[in-house]
């Protein structure tokens, strides 16, 4: 049987407030005491509240806006992203409201009351953050909140997800420099609690084992992927001494500093080091050399995740199913065989 949803009434009795106090923090949040709106606003949260239930409202014709969240606008790896949900959602009518968290508390409980107050009607999520105040749950752990449609999928709670398969992409990278005979390999890793670099590390570390290579921990770097650190990563691995003879990055930004680097530094890429990057960003093909990378459909995945939040306002059958998107090897030049030493053993 399903639970009844709270009404108005029901968030002004758990606050302790009136019914009038809820309507002016909702519709005008500024008259309202700070201490007692961001109270009214967590009693919001911790019923379900929602204003006005915008999945209703969005059926009919009302709200048109949907909330699309990233940690980092900037980052070019969106632009695609973007205009896929763009796309998907212009075609079926509605707008889409972009976001910014920074990684921050208080930019996602920003964000987080603009559904409650229905200025958005549902959030595609594609963060680094976890916005645990959008995320609550069942006694199962399934989501109980807002319409939300998770890019990254989340550990703990299950939720409507449309994400690459990330474990498929370190499968791949790791057969392809294997299939070209490499055995020396150490991966310059993103921050492992982010789901999508948990997945692709275990992909290429059990692809490694599966072939009787040791994963060789002890040489693993980890940092805040960016071209500084893959800049930080070379010097790193020069400095240790005894390159490997191939590198797999998690993402293109940080191969990208990881290739200016050793070559700044006299390392032939890939007559010394084979380098794979992640992402296949567009100027990987353009570098030199050009950049062997894990290709992701990023305008797919965008329209997918959106089409996939529609169908939740919807209620559609199938809107809770995941959708796992496949992602494609591009291989160029950074990546070669291994060359032989005149004793006839790699380097």
């Amino acid at each position: 049987m399903s639970r009844k949803r709270p009404t108005v009434k029901d968030v002004a009795r758990e606050a302790g407030v009136s019914i009038a106090t809820v309507s002016r923090a909702m519709s005008r949040p500024g008259d309202v005491k700070s201490d007692t709106r961001d109270h009214v606003f967590q009693v919001m949260k911790d019923l379900g509240y929602r204003a006005n239930q915008a999945a209703g409202d969005l059926r009919r014709g009302r709200s048109k806006t949907l909330l699309v969240l990233v940690s980092e606008i900037t980052n070019a790896f969106f632009a695609e992203f973007f205009k896929g949900i763009e796309e998907e959602a212009r075609a079926q009518g509605y707008v889409i409201l972009i976001g910014d968290t920074s990684e921050d508390a208080d930019n996602e409980r920003a964000f987080s009351d603009m559904l409650l107050m229905n200025q958005a009607g549902g959030l595609i999520l594609n963060t680094n953050g976890f916005l645990e105040d959008l995320l609550p749950s069942d006694a199962e752990g399934v989501y109980s909140g807002p319409p939300l449609v998770s890019c990254g999928g989340h550990k703990e709670i299950e939720l409507p997800t449309v994400r690459t398969d990330d474990v498929l992409g370190g499968r791949l990278a790791a057969s392809h420099l294997i299939e070209l005979g490499h055995r020396d390999i150490v991966q310059v890793c993103g921050p492992l609690q982010v789901n999508g670099f948990e997945r692709r590390y275990h992909g290429f570390s059990q692809t490694l084992k599966n072939a009787g290579i040791r994963v060789q921990r002890d040489r693993e770097l980890y940092g805040s992927l960016s071209v500084d650190y893959g800049l930080e990563a070379a010097g790193r691995l020069i400095e240790a001494g005894g390159l490997p003879t191939a590198v797999f990055v998690h993402n293109d930004e940080t191969a990208t500093g990881l290739l200016h680097g050793l070559v700044s530094a006299g390392v032939r890429v890939p007559e010394d080091i084979s380098v794979i990057g992640y992402d296949d960003m567009p100027y990987s093909a353009i570098f030199n050399p050009g950049l062997s990378s894990i290709r992701l459909p990023r305008r797919e995945w965008g329209q997918l995740a959106c089409r996939k939040l529609i169908s939740i306002l919807d209620n559609s059958d199938d809107a809770l199913d995941p959708v796992i998107i496949t992602p494609e090897l591009i291989p160029r030049a950074s990546t070669a065989a291994p060359r032989k030493l005149t004793n006839g053993k790699q380097r």
